[in-house]
């Protein structure tokens, strides 16, 4: 007898254990009462939960929240605050009686199934920015909701997979906003939705767009312009949209995974920003309707053709002109100006001068970059900015008419410049280039097959005393002052840069 006694104690005990879901309860200022989980004691952080842990009627013996629904952002208990980051699973699972639903900028997670089947919340439903996931079928079975708006930055899941469709279900929703600050859509996030019938409009921040995101909405409209941020789209992304009738995809797209676009069968016309043919598969355009036009950037057509998937997709337009610009400006207008730029075809080549103005010295491009002049291959739209610094340079912008043709082969002076405040190599140091003392020759001679572009010698003022072609290989120094001077030579690879004094007595030297 005793012992049956303690093993029915033992069973309420248990019983008791399981029917406490949540660790205490707060009344709403408009009636409701809400049950809490603590989460972190240290962190002080509680979840709303269900005042049952399992069973059909989650809210057994509890009045279930009615009408406008607003969960607290934090509440007090026992003398200490604690901070709402959570929604429990099914913490709201079946009240047909809530209508509308406001959820704090504190709450991360909203947990599986928590307004599931809520059957009379209507109008719209609003994702917080905070919103790291959002559990399977969260908000599946809700027939009066019309509208999403999703605020979510940075949320990482939501659903997860077919079967659990955070909206599923829901008839009555035509409407998805997505707000700018959003940068991925999570896989399956807004799968199956096909009583969306609005167009949908992507913002301009996103990055990413992950599986399934937007499968099977069938009725979602109109043009759709995927941003210049987004770099993946992901598997089956937008699998049989079938009423999309146009489609943009930004100039970062780098990859389409297989069936992202498969039986889009509304589409007529898809736009290609990207230079570079994102890599795609052959599933990713599959089952489209005949005669879909693809257009491709002008600069770029032939890098498509030459592409194995997207040959396929051929014969292409094309958008844009054929040209790329290239923009160069100083930071300070004052400093000087900018010879070259304009509009290249592929593959042409570039040179950018910074002709500094006296008082200023060449400080490096806004990229990093420190050569100048600067050359390059034209293959995309350049914008630069020169940076300069304050400097006693002096620049000679006109041709050197004191020096004699021997000297310079009949050549105009470069808008050069030098700073002799720079460090320049002594000439010791470099086994290309050499001063003959004595009878004062300056000569170079460089690796076979390294062509000498121009070279150009300053005096110890900065100015520009002597260009050439180098052609000779040899400058003639017997008539040129004494003093310290520089010579840049430069080729298609490289600028050599070193210093020597010349003394015009007998007693010449260099270091």
């Amino acid at each position: 007898m005793n012992r049956r006694i303690a093993i029915v104690g033992v069973l309420l005990v248990v019983f008791a254990l399981r029917a406490s879901a949540y660790d205490f309860a707060v009344r709403l200022s408009y009636g409701d009462s809400l049950f809490f989980t603590i989460t972190s004691r240290s962190g002080l952080q509680v979840k709303v939960v269900a005042p049952n842990p399992d069973g059909a009627d989650y809210y057994r013996g509890h009045r279930q929240p009615q009408g406008v629904l607003t969960i607290p952002g934090e509440v007090t208990w026992d003398g200490q605050k604690y901070t709402v980051t959570a929604i429990g699973e099914r913490a709201f699972s079946g009240c047909s009686g809530i209508r509308t639903v406001s959820i704090p900028e504190t709450v991360r997670d909203i947990e599986g199934y928590a307004f599931y089947s809520c059957t009379g919340l209507r109008g719209t439903v609003i994702i917080g920015e905070n919103i790291e996931s959002v559990g399977a079928s969260a908000f599946y079975g809700c027939p009066l909701v019309t509208e999403v708006i999703f605020r979510a930055r940075r949320c990482r899941q939501m659903g997860g997979s077919m079967s659990g469709t955070v909206f599923g279900n829901c008839r009555s929703l035509r409407r998805i906003r997505i707000e700018e600050g959003v940068r991925m859509i999570p896989d399956y996030a807004f799968c199956g939705l096909d009583a969306l019938s609005d167009t949908l409009t992507l913002p301009s921040t996103l990055e990413t767009i992950g599986e399934y995101a937007f499968a099977y909405c069938s009725s979602l409209k109109g043009r759709l312009v995927i941003p210049d941020r987004v770099e993946t789209i992901g598997e089956c992304a937008f699998h049989q949209c079938h009423s999309f009738t146009a489609l943009e995809l930004g100039s970062s797209v780098g990859l389409i995974e297989g069936r992202a676009f498969y039986h889009c069968i509304g589409l007529r016309h898809v736009k290609v920003k990207s230079f570079a043919p994102p890599i795609m598969q052959s599933t990713s355009f599959a089952e489209l309707r005949k005669g879909v036009g693809f257009s491709v950037p002008c600069v770029s057509k032939r890098l498509y053709m030459r592409d194995d998937d997207w040959h396929a997709l051929g014969p292409f337009t094309t958008h844009g002109g054929c040209k790329f610009a290239v923009k160069a400006a100083l930071q300070e207008p004052e400093a000087g100006s900018i010879e070259g730029g304009g509009y290249y075809g592929y593959g042409d080549s570039v040179k950018l001068t910074v002709v500094c103005a006296a008082g200023y010295g060449f400080d490096g491009w806004s990229d990093g970059v420190r050569e100048n002049p600067r050359r390059f291959a034209a293959s995309d739209n350049v914008v630069l900015q020169a940076l300069t610094r304050p400097s006693g340079t002096q620049v000679i912008r006109d041709t050197v008419t004191l020096v004699d043709t021997v000297w310079s082969e009949g050549l105009k002076v470069i808008r050069d410049t030098v700073d002799l405040s720079e460090v320049a190599q002594s000439i010791n140091n470099i086994k290309e280039v050499t001063f003959d003392a004595a009878q004062k020759v300056l000569s170079w001679k460089l690796k076979r097959g390294e062509a000498v572009l121009s070279v150009s010698l300053y005096n110890q003022q900065g100015e520009c005393v002597y260009t050439g072609n180098g052609r000779r290989g040899r400058v003639d120094m017997r008539r040129r002052p004494s003093g310290s001077y520089i010579v840049r030579i430069e080729t298609l690879s490289r600028v050599i840069r070193c210093r020597f004094f010349m003394n015009n007595s007998d007693n010449s030297y260099r270091f």
